[in-house]
């Protein structure tokens, strides 16, 4: 078949199919003129070789033989001309760029949708992620405040004005706590000013350090608790409702202050 009246034939194909010559271009990459061209039978400054190279293309784009456009050569002309200096066919080295521009933008077009797709699945982890933090966070201010909320229920009430009842310290053995001390108790823990404190509840040490002015502490205990205080005169302690204000001096140490179901006894 002639190659000036392949083009024709091309064309009809391209509008029965309802594409357009931009859709072409855009998928084969060949120039918009040189498809005009080849459609209008109009190239005649453009070598055989690369116009047989070009309407390769447009037909593998239609799904074309191309042997139907642009015919089998006879045996003698099948040899394409070497290129003196090279020793290479002239044309081949156009076809193999055309193929080379082709593949890649298919692969190009390909390899981008995954980028998009990976970019998405990014998009939306951080967003989980972000959201987990935002939970997380929100659980443990819920949770500290929670805590401060049922510190300061518990916490023992001694203004410093108000006057409190005194009771003696015998150096022995105080009178007995009340009896609901048998089944366990609160202690409670009040710094009129900073002391020094080791407190073990039932065997295990829950404090120790300096308790500052105006701050408390309590416990639950089973079975007994153990104090240690730097300064005898400068803490208060209360036993369920039960209040001990006069420990000591100001200044005196006490190593032995144990409160268990038979009363408060401190040793000397």
């Amino acid at each position: 078949m002639n190659i000036e009246t392949a083009g024709s034939r091309l064309k009809k194909i391209r509008q029965e199919r309802g594409l357009s010559l931009e859709d072409v271009q855009k998928k084969t990459k060949v120039h918009l003129n040189v498809l005009r061209a080849i459609e209008g039978d109009s190239i005649s400054n453009l070598s055989p070789i690369y116009l047989k190279g070009f309407i390769k293309i447009y037909c593998s784009y239609l799904g074309l033989e191309c042997k139907d456009f642009i015919g089998q050569p006879p045996a003698a002309a099948q040899k394409p001309a070497l290129n003196a200096t090279v020793g290479r066919p002239i044309g081949a080295r156009a076809e193999k760029k055309v193929s080379f521009i082709k593949d890649a933008s298919l692969k190009l077009g390909g390899a981008i949708k995954p980028y998009v797709n990976v970019k998405k699945i990014i998009i939306w982890a951080a967003a989980v992620l972000l959201l987990m933090f935002s939970v997380t966070h929100l659980f443990k201010f819920i949770s500290a405040h929670s805590r401060k909320s049922r510190l300061e229920k518990t916490k023992i009430s001694m203004p410093v004005s108000s006057p409190r009842p005194v009771i003696s310290v015998a150096p022995i053995t105080q009178p007995k706590v009340n009896k609901e001390i048998a089944s366990g108790f609160t202690l409670g823990i009040y710094a009129r000013s900073k002391s020094w404190i080791t407190a073990k509840v039932d065997g295990k040490v829950v404090f120790r350090g300096v308790l500052a002015r105006g701050r408390n502490e309590s416990w639950q205990a089973r079975e007994k608790a153990e104090l240690s205080l730097g300064d005898a005169g400068a803490v208060e302690l209360q036993v369920n409702d039960q209040r001990f204000a006069n420990l000591g001096r100001h200044g005196e140490s006490l190593k032995n202050v144990l409160i268990n179901k038979d009363g408060l006894k401190i040793s000397r």
